[in-house]
């Protein structure tokens, strides 16, 4: 199978001396061949695969599912995933997209609105925040980041990295690896936005913070404790 994949609307297009974005479908699609094709039931392999659709974002909000045939683009055939990539790099953020898909047999028509790429899924540059007195180091999800703890592709939040196995930490079952999405409730992705948390929260007189935790077993709400 076409090993190439791609988070649709994550790309600039140069314009010059500036960028213009392309807008954002939070969409990661797949080509496959004639093999797949055959066991699909397809007569040819035209057609690109939805792998995975962001949750909250673009994709989702028009109705995408995994296993979606992409087979016509704003109003353009789709054969390959080359020729759906030069379709999708004249997007703008905002703009209203037909998009026909085939699923378990059936044709279906959607409309995409692209959106801009949130800020969360930015993160290009990368940073740390270590937590001697709590006993947990964490990092900004990059590329690399990401690529190291085998993190899902559309994984937002900060990883962590170090784990001290003599600090209350442990018993909250947090393991390098697992990645903090929300502390008390508000989405963060960066490690200064966790440092803020914490630090209002000790200020507050507070001795845990609540994290939600993305781990391999999936998603769970624990309470972090602010010492050791």
């Amino acid at each position: 199978m076409k090993k190439i994949l791609l988070i649709l609307g994550m790309l600039a297009v140069g314009t010059g001396s500036a960028s213009a974005e392309t807008g954002f479908l939070g969409l990661e699609v797949q080509g496959f061949d004639k093999k797949v094709a055959k066991i699909l039931g397809q007569i040819d392999q035209n057609g690109v695969l939805v792998k995975n659709v962001a949750i909250g974002e673009a994709g989702a909000i028009a109705g995408f599912r995994r296993g979606d045939l992409i087979i016509e683009f704003n109003r353009q055939k789709i054969s390959n995933f080359d020729a759906l990539l030069k379709v999708v790099i004249k997007t703008k953020p905002g703009q209203k997209i037909p998009v026909t898909v085939k699923r378990n047999g059936r044709t279906v028509k959607l409309i995409l609105q692209s959106g801009r790429r949130p800020a969360s899924w930015k993160v290009a540059n990368g940073s740390f925040a270590n937590y001697p007195d709590i006993g947990i180091t964490v990092s900004a999800i990059t590329k690399k980041v990401r690529e190291r703890f085998a993190l899902r592709w559309d994984s937002i939040g900060v990883v962590v990295t170090l784990v001290d196995s003599k600090s209350k930490v442990v018993a909250t079952g947090l393991k390098p690896g697992d990645v903090i999405v929300q502390a008390n409730l508000k989405e963060i992705w960066q490690p200064k936005q966790l440092t803020k948390i914490i630090t209002a929260a000790k200020n507050s007189e507070k001795a845990e913070i609540l994290i939600l935790i993305e781990s391999p077993h999936g998603l769970r709400y624990s309470l972090l404790p602010l010492n050791k």
